[in-house]
């Protein structure tokens, strides 16, 4: 009962404006998260941790879901925290593996993340569409990631549901997520942010079939009820030989074009949903998959 009203000052919520200028949040879902690390007690895991997603302009604490980034972020803190034990090389460099349970979704993860003179490497070249520049990779395995909050891999009961119209797959893997093909919704799957900001009719109708799913997947009684934070909302579609958000030609460089709404952490299930794409089932949206890793 003491985290929310310090979780608020820490990143400066409530705020009317959306803008967090009181805190540390950035005034956007993403920027609005932190988590609660300390070593673990639990055999074979080095540390744990409770994440949190903060309301911006009502300041509302929801603890449902987690963060592939905030995890990411969760390994580097831990190797630099000496939470855990690093390889004895002398060098201090290679690579430490991190093995981190979160009390939310009571799921493991496995961190592998890169050293320079015992510390967590920031600068590196690898790059991720959509993020300036380039950093450290920390890899990030999800041990058993079905069923996060609700307990199923398919929390409806089936592969495909409709809602406004529209067919989805809602999956619950790393975290609840509702897929849908960005052709249901008449846009290419590689439309840019500021093309999405551009339709706000498009954004509502998207968080219309958001909480509907919410509802249908068991994670709240009533529409109005819906988390904030989960579950997450995306656009996939097949890679068209055309530029990525980022504006890279990257067409043959990947298999699925995933456009997430709101907050990240739903590349778990995007790559389950990605199996749908040349299968048997070409009429459904997604298709479940047994294995996913996440790179962050």
């Amino acid at each position: 009962s003491s985290w929310p009203p310090l979780f608020r000052t820490i990143l400066g919520s409530p705020d009317p404006f959306g803008r967090q200028l009181n805190g540390l949040g950035g005034g956007i879902s993403s920027l609005s998260k932190l988590c609660v690390v300390g070593p673990s007690e639990r055999e074979g895991v080095d540390v744990e941790f409770t994440f949190v997603q903060m309301g911006i302009r009502d300041g509302v604490v929801d603890y449902r879901g987690s963060c592939g980034n905030m995890t990411a972020g969760v390994a580097a803190f831990a190797v630099d925290e000496g939470l855990v034990d690093l390889p004895t090389s002398g060098s201090g460099e290679g690579e430490a593996t991190v093995r981190i349970y979160n009390t939310n979704t009571d799921k493991l993860i496995e961190a592998t993340v890169p050293l320079i003179a015992g510390e967590a490497a920031a600068m590196g070249d690898f790059a991720i569409s959509g993020v300036p520049g380039t950093g450290a990779c920390i890899k990030l395995a999800f041990l058993d990631p079905a069923g996060s909050v609700t307990g199923k891999l398919l929390p409806t009961g089936a592969g495909v549901d409709v809602f406004d119209g529209v067919e989805v797959t809602c999956i619950d893997a790393s975290n609840p997520c509702v897929f849908i093909a960005a052709e249901s919704m008449s846009v290419p799957g590689t439309i840019s942010p500021a093309e999405m900001s551009a339709h706000p009719d498009l954004l509502r109708r998207l968080e219309g079939i958001r909480c509907q799913a919410a509802v249908k997947m068991g994670m709240c009684s009533t529409i109005e009820e819906t988390p904030a934070g989960v579950p997450k909302i995306a656009l996939v579609s097949p890679p068209p030989p055309s530029p990525t958000a980022a504006g890279e030609e990257d067409g043959g460089g990947v298999d699925i074009v995933c456009w997430g709404v709101g907050g990240g952490g739903g590349g778990g299930g995007g790559v389950g949903c990605g199996e749908g794409y040349g299968g048997e089932e070409g009429g459904r949206v997604c298709r479940g998959a047994s294995e996913w890793e996440d790179g962050g």
